[in-house]
């Protein structure tokens, strides 16, 4: 048995937890059924699980194809009613009552289920509240992620819904273990040394601005909508040497042809300051990038 289905195994009681009984007040209250279904691919992970209040059926789902606190956050059910004009939806993560919003996109599932992607979140502090990290070619904190992963109970949506829910997801320090259990999958299936990066020191990152690397012209305006709800980032394999070995696209919904022009550009003009390891030798990593906002330019300055 591989070290990553030991690891889920163990967290099986932590993922099956009793629910917990809803409240009489308050928005609609959708209480935990089943377990969490884990998805593992080869390029990303997915954690499912069903909730309901007697009468309707709500689905949640977090993804994640990247060893970092953010993951995208998808609901679906037709218990979701979103006011006509709602370009965003907001909601809050209980008990802190920390309240975030997402710019969502929306469509329908093949059996007519409203299906809203809610993008990325941060398991973590509110990156709208708290400052920004000082160096992004910081590592990961996976015990921090655990930590305030623990401390959420429930997801309400309660912004630009005509009647807010509150889903009654438990502790979720077990799910986001098994995400992170599932990652470092990711990393051994990448051709990555997964128990480096859990001690690395440094990231991957580009030398310099990575928006230089890729000609202008090959995304246009209407191409901005093809990037919303975490769609189509791109990975690039990262040599200890600091150079661009393969480039690929995780949930594409650009044009194919306009995907392969910026990895070609990527991969002709990119050039990193490599990853290290717990001893500070450069070591092989992947850097993961939205188009937004690490390869399309800056706006010009007034």
């Amino acid at each position: 048995m591989s070290r990553f289905w030991v690891s889920l195994a163990a967290m099986a009681v932590a993922l099956n937890a009793a629910p917990v009984a809803a409240q009489e007040t308050g928005p609609r209250v959708f209480t935990r059924t089943g377990s969490w279904v884990l998805d593992a691919g080869e390029e990303s992970c997915q954690l499912a699980r069903a909730f309901t209040n007697g009468e309707d059926q709500v689905s949640l789902a977090l993804e994640r194809n990247r060893a970092d606190n953010q993951l995208r956050m998808i609901v679906v059910g037709n218990a979701l009613h979103p006011f006509r004009t709602a370009e965003e939806l907001g909601y809050s993560l209980m008990p802190a009552n920390d309240q975030r919003s997402a710019r969502y996109l929306r469509s329908e599932t093949a059996d007519g289920q409203g299906y809203f992607n809610l993008g990325t979140a941060i398991i973590g502090p509110n990156p709208l509240t708290a400052p920004p990290p000082s160096d992004d070619a910081a590592p990961y904190n996976r015990a921090a992620e655990q930590e305030f992963a623990a401390g959420i109970t429930a997801i309400e949506l309660n912004e630009g819904l005509t009647e807010s829910i509150r889903l009654e997801t438990g502790s979720l320090r077990g799910a986001i273990t098994a995400l992170q259990a599932c990652t470092d999958d990711l990393l051994r299936i990448w051709g990555l040394d997964w128990e480096k990066h859990q001690t690395m020191t440094r990231r991957a990152a580009p030398a310099g601005p990575a928006f230089e690397w890729v000609p202008s012209g090959i995304v246009g305006f209407q191409d901005f909508a093809a990037f919303g709800g975490a769609r189509n980032p791109f990975r690039v394999m990262v040599s200890a040497e600091g150079r661009p070995t393969s480039c690929t696209v995780h949930w594409a919904s650009l044009d194919a042809r306009k995907n392969d022009e910026i990895c070609a550009a990527i991969m002709e003009n990119g050039n990193f300051t490599p990853a290290l390891d717990a001893a500070g030798q450069p070591m092989a990593s992947y850097w993961m990038v939205d188009y937004m906002s690490g390869l399309s330019p800056p706006p010009p300055e007034r």
